[in-house]
């Protein structure tokens, strides 16, 4: 559904598990952008947040440009 939204929750694991992203951080798929620890991009909770912070500004930039179009 175009209205659903997916939330992940942080927990005190990590996953062995590396989602793969695309260029533009989006996993295959659409419209899904997985981050941080519990996608396998980060080590601990710097690195998760500096993976969130990139993460969101990839989100910004492909939304952005929907709206131009």
């Amino acid at each position: 559904m175009n209205d659903a939204v997916l939330s992940g929750v942080e927990s005190r694991t990590s996953s062995p598990v590396k989602w793969i992203r695309d260029e533009l951080g989006m996993a295959n798929i659409k419209g899904l952008y997985p981050c941080g620890e519990g996608a396998g991009y980060a080590g601990g909770i710097i690195s998760a947040a500096v993976d969130g912070i990139k993460t969101a500004e990839k989100m910004a930039q492909v939304y952005s440009l929907k709206k131009m179009l």
